[in-house]
């Protein structure tokens, strides 16, 4: 983007500052801000500005938490009704009142200006926070777009955002001057990047590293509820996200999650609804870490150019650390700009080819067919609601797929991070020998042989590893061999694999009885003194868990159960005792025992 003014900015100066340096008592009207950094105090501005205004921000968080600290402000979202606009409006009619509202809430307060017959076109200024989201969310989120045809017929409107995207074809942008907030002082952020195979792995030796709180933004509950289920640290984290998000949670087990962001827990999940606008205090600067799991869900890609450098500014008081975890797919599909035209041209010539056929003709059949064709295909995505070319909709798409791009290569995410200019940066490449992909194949995709010959050969690729003295590389082998073998079957192929070598596994023909019989029931003894049931064992019974002596059975009786031995006969909890001390108590209900330390 080229800019029509630059303004200086200081350090330790606020937004305000450099607009009265300017000249500007407030944000002028008719332009795109390009803040530059965020946490500015650019929506405190106009909070504040000496006018009425209308701020649209793209989520429910920030509107709630600004609404409630500035006197004449109504936040405005889900569950506010007109009416309650309406009456807020003419109790401050003759004020310098301030609307914060979602996108979708916008038609609401049309329909209340209407009401108390206010023209908000000539009342009101009309602020856009953190414009990017027009183009980012508009693919999965059209009524963020809503206010934008009234956008532009407001007398005074400008749009602003630390990391500014507009659609380049659009029209309407034309004659808004460009503006950028400037820093006179070195500003970039240290951040390390780590491109893996294996994000869950490395997540948890990153978070292993760090003390103090931790903040992991990762779009995808999917994702996050793994981490919850795989990475014994996370079991009791904080999930911030969508009441969707929330719901998914619930099914896995009730884990913490919430809308609004409350106090901080030691491990803290957000999702893309966190990453920009909202204030995230916390009593510390914090350890954050993006998490872009291209295997278990492509759309939790961010991009550096925007989303990164947005999460950092939720964080006032500062960051501890920045690191992303980053698996690298070359084989995602995704088109060039130069791809993307030659489609929308292509698209755009067939479509109203149709259309023109279908105004000539008269014949039913040709009709039939052409109204279907027009009905339902892959151009419609990017037309309004009158049939038109949407610019937001077409500048989302070019921006999906640059974004999509730089995860095909390290070498274009290091240069996408380079580009920015905002941040110091290392670059670490982690090569695990089982890969995300070949976990979930093992885990969820594969039949029964495939599966097992896989098995098979990782255990070799690891076979060094397992050799190792370093306690790191050791601890590493521990746990991708607790993801490897999942089930008693898996088991068998593990004691016959240590016991005979692979070739013999092979020569079985991964037959489970034939492994069964070769161990002859392998000792009991042996496998409850292994480090994988160990590591079962600590990953089941976190230090500090308190349950009753009968669940406690009945946990370790699952275990026993997946490491292959003998569950028919009687199981104590004294038995927990080799591997934690424990506390028994006894409350009105039950029996219980606590984990007090792991041995």
């Amino acid at each position: 983007m080229e800019y029509d003014r630059i303004y200086s900015i200081r350090k330790g100066e606020y937004f305000a500052d450099a607009l009265k340096r300017a000249g500007k008592d407030f944000i002028p009207t008719n332009c795109i801000i390009n803040k530059l950094l965020p946490g500015l105090g650019a929506t405190h501005c106009e909070l504040t500005a000496p006018r009425k205004s209308i701020i649209i921000e793209p989520n429910v968080p920030v509107i709630e938490s600004k609404a409630r600290v500035h006197k004449n402000a109504l936040a405005v979202y889900k569950g506010v009704s007109i009416r309650q606009i309406a009456d807020f409006l003419e109790t401050n009619r003759e004020k310098d009142y301030k609307l914060l509202t979602t996108p979708e809430g916008f038609n609401k307060i049309k329909e209340a200006m209407q009401t108390v017959d206010i023209d908000m076109y000539t009342e009101c200024f009309i602020l856009f926070d953190e414009c990017e989201k027009l183009v980012q969310d508009v693919h999965y989120r059209d009524s963020i777009r809503e206010p934008m045809n009234d956008f532009f017929r407001f007398q005074n409107k400008a749009l602003i955002s630390a990391t500014p995207i507009v659609p380049e074809k659009d029209s309407r942008f034309d004659g808004f001057m460009r503006v950028l907030i400037q820093p006179d002082y070195v500003y970039r952020q240290k951040l390390k990047l780590i491109t893996t195979n294996n994000v869950l792995e490395t997540l948890q030796e990153v978070i292993e590293a760090k003390r103090g709180t931790v903040c992991i933004f990762c779009n995808s509950i999917d994702s996050i509820d793994s981490f919850y289920r795989l990475i014994p640290e996370l079991s009791n984290a904080c999930t911030f996200c969508s009441e969707d998000g929330q719901y998914k949670l619930w099914k896995g087990n009730r884990r913490k999650k919430s809308m609004m962001i409350t106090e901080l827990e030691r491990y803290n999940f957000f999702t893309s609804r966190f990453y920009s606008a909202v204030d995230i205090l916390c009593k510390n600067p914090p350890h954050v870490i993006f998490v872009s799991d291209l295997y278990g869900a492509a759309q939790s890609v961010i991009d550096p150019a925007t989303e990164a450098i947005q999460i950092i500014g939720r964080f006032r008081g500062g960051v501890n650390s920045v690191t992303h975890i980053a698996s690298i797919r070359p084989e995602l599909e995704c088109m060039s700009s130069s791809e993307i035209d030659h489609w929308i041209q292509g698209a755009s010539t067939i479509f109203y080819g149709w259309k023109a056929q279908l105004a000539r003709t008269t014949n039913i059949g040709e009709r039939t067919l052409l109204q279907e064709a027009i009905g339902e295909n892959s151009y419609l995505p990017y037309l309004d609601e009158n049939g038109k070319p949407d610019s937001f909709l077409i500048a989302n798409f070019y921006e999906k797929e640059q974004v999509k791009r730089l995860y095909t290569s390290a070498d274009l995410l290091h240069l996408a991070y380079e580009q920015t200019g905002y941040f110091v940066f290392s670059h670490e490449e982690r090569l695990m020998p089982v890969s995300d992909n070949e976990r979930m194949a093992i885990q969820h995709r594969l039949a029964k042989k495939k599966r097992a010959e896989l098995i098979v050969r990782k255990l070799e690729e690891m076979e060094k590893m397992s050799r190792a003295t370093d306690k790191k590389i050791q601890k590493r082998y521990q746990r991708m061999l607790m993801n490897l073998i999942t089930s008693t079957a898996d088991r068998y192929i593990y004691d016959c694999f240590c016991r005979f070598g692979a070739e013999f596994v092979r020569e079985a023909d991964y037959n489970e009885n034939k492994l069964r019989t070769a161990l002859n029931v392998s000792s009991e003894h042996t496998i409850k003194k292994s480090g994988q049931m160990r590591t079962y064992i600590q990953r089941t019974f976190p230090v500090g868990a308190e349950i009753s002596v009968q669940e406690a059975k009945s946990m370790l009786r699952q275990v026993y159960k997946k490491m292959g031995l003998n569950t028919g006969r009687g199981i104590t909890t004294k038995e927990l005792e080799q591997y934690a001390e424990i506390e028994n108590s006894r409350n009105r209900e039950a029996r219980m025992i606590k984990i007090l330390k792991h041995k």
